[in-house]
């Protein structure tokens, strides 16, 4: 009776704050019913009193708030580490994987006075092309024609048979036709004789700028976190602002490596940003974590040396 009289007062301060769960209620208010000494417990916890007779379970109570808060907490970043990983799980297969340049890959046959027919081989399974006018003031058009699979139509993607498409420019013009590897190596003119020799195709440096971005960003924060050390709560929104910075650098030389350059720059940004999530979601979650194990160790050393 002794020991579950001292596990009852433990949970009384719980009990009178309905923070327990509805096992633990109803066993308490079992034991209540047959202990005096109990029961005068509960009742002197539930009268108001002085703020120097608080009850020695105060630390407890905050403890059990904290631990709540971050059982919410811990629910929906998982609930993000979920989504994140299924969203970057797709952008990854969804990546496109350009061709290389053979006589096989696209076809292409005069249509009418001006328009060009555009067949590609089974191999495509996307494709885009732009049409403009002749830059030198020449009375023709330039056709740049980019093509790729990805592995997830490769993997998942019904058979659709080869992908056509016919090219109509505004006005009677000849048309000329590149393809654009988007390998380092030189475009290639596939139809027409007044092909522009523009050499290759340049990618594009905006994932550079991001990452010294991400990488000012860590620095700053870096340098904030130093200079708050008196100041418990501002570091840890720091330690939580700059573990983004962080995810994002990872990101980038998972998705492009020591690379500045992307020849296809909005789906690697975007992949980029979702597995930054991801990886941000599991940080902050370790983060979390870490600070409730911390809190609970203080709080085991707050009553080992008798503040009960």
């Amino acid at each position: 009776m002794r020991n579950e009289c001292s596990i009852i007062r433990d949970l009384l301060p719980l009990y009178a704050e309905n923070m327990v769960s509805s096992d633990t209620a109803a066993f308490v208010e079992e034991h209540l019913k047959k202990c005096a000494a109990c029961r005068k417990e509960y009742e002197g916890i539930r009268e108001p009193r002085p703020k120097q007779e608080i009850s020695s379970a105060a630390p407890l109570l905050k403890l059990h708030r904290k631990m709540k808060a971050r059982r919410i907490q811990t629910i929906a970043l998982t609930a993000l580490f979920v989504t994140a990983l299924l969203v970057s799980a797709f952008a990854v297969l969804d990546a496109p994987i350009y061709l290389p340049y053979s006589e096989d890959l696209i076809t292409v046959e005069p249509v009418g006075d001006s328009g060009l027919s555009i067949v590609f081989d089974k191999a495509v399974t996307n494709f885009d092309y732009t049409i403009y006018s002749d830059p030198g003031g020449k009375n023709f058009y330039c056709c740049d024609i980019q093509a790729w699979t990805s592995l997830w139509d490769k993997w998942f993607s019904k058979e659709k048979g080869e992908l056509s498409t016919i090219v109509n420019p505004k006005k009677p013009y000849p048309v000329t036709v590149e393809y654009l590897p988007n390998d380092g190596s030189e475009n290639i003119c596939i139809y027409g004789d007044t092909c522009i020799d523009r050499g290759i195709s340049l990618p594009r440096l905006s994932l550079g700028y991001y990452l010294i971005l991400a990488v000012t960003a860590l620095a700053v924060l870096g340098i904030a976190w130093l200079f708050t050390r008196r100041k418990a709560e501002v570091r840890v929104w720091i330690e939580r602002m700059g573990l983004y910075p962080a995810a994002y650098i990872i990101s980038h030389f998972i998705v492009s490596g020591i690379n500045w350059a992307s020849y296809s720059l909005p789906r690697d940004f975007a992949l980029i940003v979702f597995i930054s999530i991801l990886l941000y979601s599991g940080l902050l979650l370790a983060h979390n974590i870490w600070r409730l194990k911390r809190e609970i160790k203080e709080m085991n050393q707050y009553f080992k040396e008798g503040h009960r």
